[in-house]
C-alpha cells in the first residue's frame, strides 16, 4: 500500500524517495525525514533538468535551487513554495540531528508526507501528458512498522545524510523533451489548482514547535504538550495547556498558550493565567506565560507589563528568571564603586537608571557629553546589575571595531574580576559574563551560531544590553538587534538630546527631549570636568573665492592653461569654484599655508618644543594623503613619522590609532576621514583642524568632543590641560551660528530598497492609466514585486530580522493581496518590507539605470518638469554607449542604443517603450567608462586672508527645560499622597526637616539631577532681561498639587463670617479660593489684576474697605508662607 501507487510511468522514479519515506514512518522518523527531503530534491532536480530557462547556480544545494528567481517564477505559486520550504526545513532537522537531540514525531512526518503528496501530483499534472485526479491522501495507505534492525537503520541514515549534503550533478534533458515538458506546463499551469495546506493548524503547531526547539526544548518529553491542568472554572474543572515547559527540578517554568494565526495572541492571556495559578497550587511555583499564534510571541513574567519577544527562552534562562523573583536585590541598595565612578553626575546617572528599572521599566537613555565618562558609568552599571543579581550576561554593542576594542580595554581595567570576550576576535564560552561586539557581528551570530537546531544566541541570552552611541544605531537592520534581545536596555550617547532622533526616545519609552539622565557639555565645562575650546575661523583666498585666472602670475597662468584648458578648442575657464579645492584640485601652497598656520599657532607641549596631539579632519582619503605628502615636503626632519593618515583605507589603521593614543609615541598629528570623528578617546589632543565642511549638528559636536577631555600634567607637573584649539578653515562655525540645528540627513536607502519603492509607486500610477498597455505593464511590475517578497520569504524566513515581520511578509505571499492595495498596505510595503528585500542581480550599474528609467516614466506620466532633465540623462547615456562599439555586446545592440538619442523615438515614446528600452540596454551600462575627473595638483600661490575668533555657537537646546519640568511635575503628582507633599497641599506649615526630606526625595534618587539642575530648569527672564529665580521647593510643589479647597475655604471662613459679605464680596473671596486650589499660590499683586478686578474695577479696597482688604491680603500671604521654609 502507498499514497503514490497511481503515479504514471514517467514520474515513478521521482516519487520513489516519497514511497521510501512512507515505509519508515512507523520505524524511524529520522530516516523518513531524510527520504522526504530526498523526495523534494527529486522534484526540484526534475524541474531544473526539464526547464530550458533554468541554469544551475554555482551552489546546487536544495536551499539555493529553490531560491533561484527563475525557479520561483516557474513555480509561480507562493503556497507551493511555502510547502516545499516546510519539507526542506524538516529535512534539515533530520540531516543535522546529531545525537538525536531533536525528536521528530510520527504526526509531523505524516503531515509533511501529505504536503509532498500534494506537491507531487501538482507537478505531475503540470508536466504530464494527461490530467490525473490526485488521489485522496490517507494515513491507512502508510505501511506499518517493518521492525528493521538498528544497525541497518544506522547505515541507511549515514548513507542518506551523505547523499543530501553532496552537491547535485544535474544534466539537462534533450532539447526535444525539454520543449515538450515546457509546452505541457504552459498549457496546464493556469488550470491545474495548486495543492492546499491539508492542515493549517498543524502547520502552525510545527511553526511553534520549531521556535521552541530553537530554544532547546525537547517536545517529545511527557507532559510538555496538551498538559491536563486541574482546578479550572468550568464544568469538568480541568483544562489542557498547549505546552508546559518544565525545569530540571520538575517544576513548571512556563505555560505556552497557542491561538489561531488570525487571532491576536493575547486573546488567551486570562486562560493562561488561570493555568499558571493552578500549576502554582499544585507545584508551589508560578510559571511564566508565553502567548503565541506562531508569528508573534508575547511574554508575561508577573513582574513587568506583557511584552513581545522574537523567540522563546531556554530552560536555563527561564529557571534564572524565576530564581530572581527572590534573589534580586534592589539596585539602589548596591553602593556605587568609587574606584570606578566618583563624580557626582555619574552617580546621579547610575541612580537614575536604577530608579527607572525599579519602577518596572526595561530601558534607560543616558545623554552625557563626550569625555564625561560614559564608559565608566556603563562599567559601574555593570557592577551594580551583577552584584544585585539582576544580570548574569551583559552585551556591550558598538558600531565600529575600534570602539568595541576601546570599550573592552576600558571595562577590563574597571572590572577585572568579570570574564569578558570580544566576539570580533574570539568565541563566547560558558564563563563569559561581559560580551563585546559590533552590531553586524551580532546579527551574523544570531542567525548562524547554532548547536544542532538550537540557536546559541536566543532572545534571553543576555540580561542587559548596553548600546554605545545609540543615536547612530537605531536605523535599518541594526534596529532589529535592539528589538531581538529581551534584556534591560541602556542607551549611551553624547548627542544633545533635542537633536537625538525622536525614535531614540521611543525605543526606551521616553518622551522626546526627556532622557533618563542628561549631563551636557556646558555643564561639564562649568563643573571643571571638561575643558572649553578656543576657536578661530581661518580663511585662505582660494578657499573663499576660488581660483581666478586673471589674478594669477604669468607663470601660474601657463600652468592654469595647461591643467584646465580644453585640448581641442584651447578655451580656458575664467575661474574655478572654491568647492573644487581639495575635491579634485589639490593646491600645494594652500596646504602649505594651512600646515604652517597649525605649526605656528597650534598648542605646543614640552616647553613649546613640540606640537601637541592634533587631529586634522580631511575631506577624503586622497585629500588626507595629499596633506601628509605636503607635511613631509615642508618638514622632512620628522622622517614621515610626525603625521599619519588614520582612516578606514589606511593599512594597519588600528595599530596607528593605538600609537596615536600613547602620549610619548608618534604620530603627533592624525589626519583622518570619518574614523576619528566620534568615540575615540585621546585626552592629549589639544588641536583640531577642520579642513572639511560639516552640516550635521550631531557629527560636529561629536568631532569637537575629541578635544574636550581633561589631561593632567600635560604641560608639566601640576600644569594641566585648560583648553584646546580649533582651527576652522571651512566656515563651520559660521554655518552653525546661522543654522544651530544643522541639516540632518534622512536614513539612507539601499539601491534595492529604492528600486522596490519606485517600482511600487510606478505600478500604482500605471494601473490608473486609460491605456490597456500601460495597465498591463503595471501588473507586470506588481508580479515582479510579489516574486521579490516570495523570494524573501523562501530564502530569509528563519532570519531573526525577517521573522520580526513574518506575518506581514506571509500576507503578501498571496498575489491577490497586491490587487487594489490600500494606503495602509502601501505603507506596510514601504516601511517594513522594502528595507528587507534583496535582489540576486548584483549589477549595480544596471540597477541604477533601472532607477533612472523608472523615475523618467513616473515623471512623464505625472507631467512633472523633471522629465526634461531625466530624458537628457538617458540621451547622454545612449551617446556614450554608442562610443563603445569595440565591445561585442554593445555593437550587437547599436540599433537599439541609437533610439536613446533619437528625436523620433522621444516624440512617440510611451511608458511601455521606455521600459522595453530599459530591459534591452540595462546589461550594457556596466561597459560605460564613467568619466572620473582627474585629480589636478597645482602650484598657485595662496594667502591667508583672515584669522578671526569664531562666532559663538551652542549645542542646540542642550538642556530641555520644558521636558524636565513636565517630568518632575508628573513625579510630584504621582506622589501627592506622600506625607510631606500632602502637608503642603493641606496648608500645614512646613519645617526645615521637611525641606531636607523633599531634597532627598527629588534629587538623591538621581532622576532629576541636582538642586542646581532644578533651579536652572525653573528660572525665568523678565521683559528687561533680568533673571527671575526659580521657586523654592515648597512653592513648586504647591503649584503642582494645589491647595486643598476645603483648607482654603476654612482659612477665609472666619473673615467672611465676621463681616457678613455681600454677593460681590463672596464672589471675590471664592475666586481667591479657586485660584489657590488650582494654582497653589496667589501673589498679592495679582489681586489688583484680572480676573479679580473684573468683579470690581476699582479694586479690592473699594470692594471691601481698607480694614477687610488688609485682612484678606494678610491671609493670602499666610497661606503662601505655609509652604515656604522659615529663614533661620
Amino acid at each position: 500500500m502507498s499514497n503514490f501507487t497511481s503515479v504514471p510511468y514517467p514520474f515513478i522514479e521521482i516519487v520513489k524517495p516519497a514511497i521510501e519515506a512512507e515505509n519508515f514512518v512507523y520505524d524511524n522518523t529520522e530516516v523518513a525525514g531524510l527520504f522526504l527531503r530526498k523526495g523534494l530534491e527529486a522534484w526540484v532536480h526534475f524541474i531544473y533538468q526539464n526547464e530550458p530557462e533554468l541554469t544551475l547556480p554555482y551552489d546546487t544545494t536544495i536551499s539555493s535551487l529553490i531560491k533561484e528567481p527563475t525557479f520561483i517564477e516557474i513555480v509561480n505559486n507562493a503556497g507551493v513554495l511555502q510547502q516545499m520550504n516546510a519539507i526542506r526545513l524538516l529535512g534539515n532537522k533530520a540531516v543535522h540531528n546529531s545525537g538525536n537531540k531533536v525528536k521528530i514525531s510520527t504526526q509531523e512526518i505524516i503531515h509533511h508526507l501529505h504536503l509532498l503528496h500534494g506537491i507531487s501530483y501538482y507537478f505531475i499534472n503540470l508536466y504530464g501528458e494527461e490530467y490525473i485526479k490526485p488521489p485522496q491522501f490517507s494515513d491507512e495507505n502508510i505501511p506499518l512498522a517493518q521492525k528493521i534492525q538498528q544497525n541497518i537503520l544506522n547505515q541507511e541514515i549515514l548513507k542518506l545524510k551523505e547523499q543530501l549534503t553532496q552537491k547535485a550533478e544535474l544534466e539537462k534533458e534533450n532539447a526535444q523533451l525539454q520543449a515538450q515538458m515546457l509546452a505541457n506546463r504552459l498549457a496546464t499551469q493556469s488550470t491545474v489548482l495548486p495543492p492546499k495546506d491539508p492542515n493549517e493548524a498543524l502547520t502552525r503547531t510545527y511553526l511553534i514547535d520549531n521556535l521552541l526547539q530553537e530554544a532547546g526544548w525537547d517536545l517529545s518529553l511527557p507532559n510538555v504538550k496538551e498538559f491536563r491542568i486541574e482546578g479550572m472554572p468550568n464544568n469538568k474543572e480541568e483544562g489542557f495547556a498547549d505546552y508546559v515547559l518544565w525545569g530540571k527540578n520538575g517544576k513548571p517554568l512556563a505555560v505556552v498558550e497557542a491561538k489561531r494565526t488570525s487571532r491576536d495572541p493575547q486573546v488567551g492571556r486570562h486562560q493562561a493565567e488561570l493555568y499558571a495559578k493552578n500549576l502554582e497550587n499544585k507545584y508551589g511555583q508560578k510559571p511564566n506565560i508565553f502567548l503565541t499564534n506562531g508569528y508573534e510571541i508575547h511574554f508575561y513574567d508577573w513582574n513587568y507589563p506583557i511584552r513581545q519577544l522574537q523567540g522563546f527562552y531556554t530552560q536555563d534562562e527561564l529557571e534564572l528568571n524565576i530564581q530572581r523573583r527572590n534573589s534580586k536585590i534592589p539596585l539602589h541598595q548596591i553602593d556605587v564603586n568609587a574606584n570606578i565612578t566618583d563624580r557626582y553626575y555619574q552617580i546621579e546617572a547610575i541612580k537614575a537608571v536604577a530608579n527607572r528599572m525599579e519602577a518596572h521599566f526595561r530601558g534607560a537613555l543616558l545623554v552625557m557629553a563626550t569625555g564625561t565618562g560614559k564608559t565608566r558609568t556603563a562599567a559601574s552599571l555593570v557592577d551594580v546589575f551583577t552584584k544585585a543579581n539582576w544580570a548574569k550576561r551583559i552585551l556591550f554593542l558598538a558600531d565600529r571595531t575600534a570602539l568595541v576594542k576601546q570599550a573592552k580595554d576600558n571595562l577590563n581595567d574597571y572590572l577585572p574580576h568579570i570574564p569578558s570576550v570580544n566576539l570580533l576576535q574570539e568565541k563566547e564560552d560558558q564563563t563569559s559574563r561581559l560580551v563585546f561586539s559590533t552590531y553586524q557581528t551580532m546579527i551574523n551570530l544570531i542567525d548562524k551560531e547554532v548547536d544542532g537546531n538550537q540557536r546559541k544566541y536566543g532572545v534571553g541570552h543576555f540580561d542587559v544590553v548596553i548600546f554605545d552611541e545609540i543615536h547612530r544605531s537605531v536605523y535599518n537592520k541594526y534596529k532589529a538587534v535592539f528589538n531581538y534581545f529581551d534584556a534591560y536596555k541602556i542607551g549611551l550617547t553624547a548627542t544633545p538630546k533635542d537633536t537625538t532622533d525622536k525614535n531614540t526616545y521611543e525605543l526606551f519609552d521616553l518622551s522626546e527631549g526627556n532622557p533618563t539622565y542628561n549631563y551636557d557639555l556646558d555643564k561639564a565645562v562649568e563643573d571643571g570636568y571638561l575643558v572649553p575650546y578656543k576657536s578661530y575661523s581661518v580663511s585662505t583666498h582660494f578657499q573663499r573665492n576660488g581660483i581666478k585666472y586673471h589674478e594669477l602670475s604669468d607663470e601660474e597662468k601657463r600652468e592654469y592653461e595647461e591643467k584646465f584648458g580644453d585640448p581641442e578648442t584651447g578655451e580656458i575657464p575664467d575661474e574655478i569654484d572654491a568647492s573644487a579645492l581639495d575635491s579634485w584640485i589639490y593646491n600645494t601652497d594652500t596646504a602649505d599655508k594651512i600646515l604652517d598656520t597649525l605649526m605656528q599657532y597650534g598648542i605646543r607641549i614640552e616647553n613649546g618644543e613640540k606640537l601637541g596631539k592634533t587631529i586634522i579632519f580631511a575631506k577624503k582619503h586622497d585629500h588626507a594623503e595629499f596633506i601628509r605628502k605636503r607635511f613631509n615636503a615642508n618638514y622632512p626632519h620628522y622622517k614621515d613619522q610626525f603625521l599619519k593618515v588614520i582612516d578606514y583605507q589606511a593599512e594597519y589603521k588600528h595599530d596607528l590609532l593605538s600609537d596615536f593614543k600613547l602620549p610619548n609615541k608618534m604620530p603627533q598629528i592624525a589626519c583622518s576621514v570619518d574614523m576619528l570623528d566620534t568615540g575615540i578617546d585621546v585626552p592629549e589632543v589639544v588641536n583640531l583642524v577642520f579642513l572639511r565642511p560639516v552640516k550635521s549638528n550631531v557629527k560636529f559636536w561629536q568631532m569637537i568632543g575629541r578635544g574636550t577631555r581633561l589631561c593632567k600634567n600635560l604641560f608639566g607637573y601640576q600644569d594641566h590641560k585648560k583648553e584646546f584649539l580649533i582651527l576652522d578653515f571651512c566656515q563651520n562655525f559660521e554655518f552653525f551660528s546661522e543654522n544651530p540645528k544643522g541639516t540632518e540627513t534622512e536614513r539612507p536607502q539601499t539601491l534595492n530598497e529604492k528600486l522596490f519603492n519606485f517600482k511600487l509607486r510606478l505600478s500604482q500610477i500605471l494601473l490608473e492609466q486609460k491605456e490597456e498597455e500601460e495597465k498591463k505593464l503595471g501588473i507586470e511590475f506588481l508580479d515582479q514585486l510579489h516574486q521579490q517578497v516570495v523570494l524573501l520569504y523562501i530564502q530569509e524566513k528563519n532570519s531573526f530580522i525577517v521573522r520580526q515581520h513574518l506575518k506581514l511578509i506571509e500576507k503578501f505571499q498571496d498575489r491577490n493581496t497586491w490587487n487594489n492595495l490600500s494606503q495602509s498596505e502601501k505603507h506596510e510595503l514601504i516601511t517594513y518590507i522594502a528595507p528587507l528585500v534583496f535582489d540576486t542581480d548584483t549589477d549595480s550599474a544596471a540597477k541604477s539605470f533601472d532607477l533612472l528609467m523608472f523615475d523618467l516614466i513616473i515623471s512623464r506620466l505625472s507631467g512633472t518638469s523633471r522629465q526634461k532633465n531625466l530624458t537628457e540623462k538617458v540621451v547622454i547615456t545612449g551617446k556614450n554607449l554608442s562610443k563603445q562599439t569595440r565591445i561585442p555586446q554593445v555593437s550587437a545592440k547599436i540599433e537599439v542604443i541609437s533610439k536613446m538619442y533619437s528625436e523620433d523615438f522621444w516624440n512617440e515614446v510611451t511608458a511601455k517603450k521606455i521600459d522595453k528600452l530599459r530591459t534591452d540596454v540595462r546589461d550594457l551600462i556596466k561597459f560605460l567608462e564613467f568619466e572620473k575627473r582627474e585629480i589636478a595638483y597645482t602650484h598657485f600661490e595662496d594667502q591667508i586672508t583672515g584669522v578671526a575668533e569664531s562666532p559663538a555657537i551652542y549645542e542646540a537646546k542642550s538642556f530641555d527645560k520644558e521636558a524636565y519640568r513636565e517630568k518632575i511635575q508628573q513625579y510630584v503628582m504621582e506622589h501627592k499622597t506622600d506625607l510631606t507633599i500632602d502637608k503642603i497641599r493641606k496648608n500645614i506649615k512646613i519645617t526645615p526637616a521637611d525641606i531636607v526630606y523633599l531634597e532627598k526625595m527629588l534629587f538623591e534618587q538621581g532622576e532629576f539631577g541636582s538642586k542646581e539642575t532644578f533651579s536652572k530648569a525653573f528660572e525665568k527672564t523678565d521683559e528687561s532681561g533680568e533673571k527671575i529665580a526659580a521657586p523654592s521647593l515648597g512653592e513648586f510643589i504647591r503649584s503642582v498639587v494645589g491647595l486643598d479647597k476645603t483648607e482654603a475655604k476654612n482659612a477665609f471662613a472666619k473673615i467672611a463670617d465676621s463681616a457678613n459679605f455681600n454677593a460681590k464680596q463672596m464672589q471675590f473671596v471664592n475666586l481667591i479660593i479657586d485660584y489657590f486650589s488650582e494654582n497653589g499660590m496667589v501673589q498679592s499683586n495679582q489681586l489688583l489684576q484680572s480676573p479679580f478686578i473684573d468683579i470690581d474695577s476699582k479694586g479690592i479696597i473699594h470692594l471691601f474697605g481698607n480694614e477687610k482688604a488688609l485682612q484678606i491680603v494678610a491671609k493670602v500671604k499666610e497661606l503662601n508662607e505655609n509652604c515656604l521654609e522659615e529663614v533661620m
